[in-house]
C-alpha cells in the first residue's frame, strides 16, 4: 500500500445516537482502537461537562474536525425525522451535517457514514447516501476507513504514460466515372421510355423528357464526351424486370403498380470504369468508384408486349438505336401526332441488361432500385 500519508493525526469526530449501556460501549471501544492507531478521534463520552454546553461543544467538533463519522443505526435514522421528540443532541449534530452539506454544494469528503452491522446500510442519511461508507464492524471495514483517514489509496495511481499515435487513415483514390449530368437530368425531367420497332432493322428506344431541349443537350453531350466506339465502354442501360423478391415493397405499392411493371437504370459500364481504374494505376483495392445513376419505373399494363418484344428484337440484332423523345403537348397522350423523335442525334448501342429483381446481387450498382424510397 504506498500513498501520501497525513503529517498530522488527522481529527475525528464520531456523532451516534445513545440507545444502550451495550452499544455505548461498542461505540467507545471503536473509538479508542482508532486512537491507539493515532488517530485524533473524540466522542461525547470523553466530556463530562463542557464549559461552552453541549449545542456549542457539538458545533465546534464538526467544525474543527477533518472527518465526522456517523453512526448509522435505526435509532440514529429515527431520532432526525422531523416531529421526533428525542434525541435532541443528535438532532442539533445532524441539523449542521445538513446545513455543512448544503453549503459546500454536496460537495464534501469530511462526513462518513458508517456502522457496525451490515443490516444498519438502510439507515444512511439521505444526504450522505451519495458517500462511500464502511462497515466497521468487520476488519476489511475498518482497515478501509483507517487509511481512508489516513489520506492513503490503497491503489498507488501510475504516472501518464504517452498517448497513443493517430491511428493511420486508409486512404483511398477517388475515381469518378458517370454519364449521367446531375444538372441537365434534373432539367430534362425523365418521364418513361418509348418503343419504336420495325421489321428488318434494330428496334429504337427513346428516352421520354419533359424538358425536349435538356434531353438533347444530354445526348449531345455524350456523343461528344463518347465517341462511337467508346459509349458503350461509358453507358450502360439495365432493365430490372419481375419477378421480384416475394417481400419487395414494390407489390404494396400503388406508386409502383403493386409490382406490374418494371425498372429502367441508366448509369456507368461498371466493368468497363473499374478497367480504366486499373490502366491509370489505381487498383480497386487501394480506390474506391464514385459515380451517378438515374432510375425509372415503368408501369406495365396487362396484355403489354412492348417490353418483350424490345427485347426479343434486341436479342436478335445484339444492338438497338437510342433517342431523345418527348411530347408536343404533354396534356395529351401519346400518339403517333403528339411525339417528337430525337432520330437526328440518335445513338447506337450494343450494350444493355435485362436482370430479373430476384437476382440483383448486393454489390450490383441497380440494386438501389429495391430499396424503399425512405431508404434512398
Amino acid at each position: 500500500m504506498e500513498g501520501k500519508i497525513m503529517s498530522e493525526n488527522p481529527k475525528v469526530f464520531i456523532s451516534y445516537s445513545h440507545e444502550d449501556a451495550l452499544f455505548e460501549q461498542t461505540v467507545l471501544n471503536f473509538t479508542n482502537k482508532l486512537r491507539s492507531e493515532g488517530i485524533d478521534a473524540n466522542i461525547d463520552l470523553y466530556e463530562e461537562v463542557p464549559a461552552e454546553g453541549w449545542p456549542r461543544w457539538m458545533d465546534n467538533q464538526i467544525r474543527i474536525a477533518d472527518y465526522v463519522l456517523v453512526v448509522c443505526t435505526k435509532s440514529y435514522f429515527e431520532k432526525c425525522l422531523p416531529g421526533n421528540a428525542n434525541g435532541k443532541g443528535v438532532s442539533w449534530e445532524v441539523n449542521i451535517v445538513y446545513q455543512y452539506i448544503y453549503d459546500n454544494y454536496s460537495e464534501t469528503t469530511k462526513f462518513i457514514p458508517v456502522f457496525f452491522d451490515a443490516t444498519d446500510e438502510q439507515y444512511i442519511l439521505t444526504p450522505l447516501k451519495p458517500f462511500t461508507y464502511y462497515n466497521v464492524g468487520t476488519d476489511e471495514g475498518y482497515n478501509k476507513l483507517y487509511w481512508r483517514l489516513r489520506g492513503v489509496s490503497s491503489t498507488q495511481k501510475p504516472p501518464l504514460g504517452k498517448l497513443r499515435p493517430l491511428p493511420e487513415k486508409e486512404r483511398k483514390t477517388m475515381f469518378f466515372s458517370s454519364p449521367i449530368n446531375l444538372e441537365l437530368w434534373n432539367k430534362a425531367k425523365w418521364k418513361g421510355m418509348l418503343y419504336l420497332m420495325y421489321p428488318y432493322q434494330p428496334p429504337i428506344l427513346g428516352i421520354m423528357y419533359t424538358d425536349y431541349s435538356a434531353g438533347v443537350q444530354i445526348f449531345k453531350d455524350w456523343k461528344t464526351d463518347y465517341p462511337a466506339k467508346t459509349i458503350n465502354d461509358n453507358l450502360e442501360i439495365t432493365y430490372i424486370e419481375p419477378p421480384f423478391s416475394k417481400n419487395n415493397y414494390v407489390y404494396s405499392d400503388k406508386d409502383r403498380n403493386y409490382g406490374k411493371g418494371y425498372w429502367v437504370h441508366i448509369g456507368p459500364n461498371i466493368n468497363k470504369s473499374i478497367e480504366r481504374m486499373d490502366n491509370i494505376g489505381i487498383p480497386l483495392q487501394e480506390g474506391f468508384l464514385a459515380t451517378l445513376c438515374r432510375y425509372h419505373w415503368m408501369d406495365e399494363m396487362n396484355g403489354s408486349h412492348n417490353r418483350t418484344l424490345f427485347k426479343q428484337m434486341y436479342e436478335n440484332f445484339k444492338s438497338f438505336s437510342l433517342i431523345p423523345v418527348t411530347l408536343k403537348n404533354h396534356d395529351l397522350p401519346i400518339t403517333e401526332d403528339n411525339l417528337i423523335l430525337g432520330m437526328e442525334h440518335k445513338i447506337e448501342m450494343n450494350n444493355i441488361k435485362f436482370v430479373e429483381g430476384i437476382n440483383v446481387g448486393e454489390n450490383d450498382i441497380y440494386k438501389v432500385v429495391l430499396n424503399p424510397p425512405s431508404e434512398i
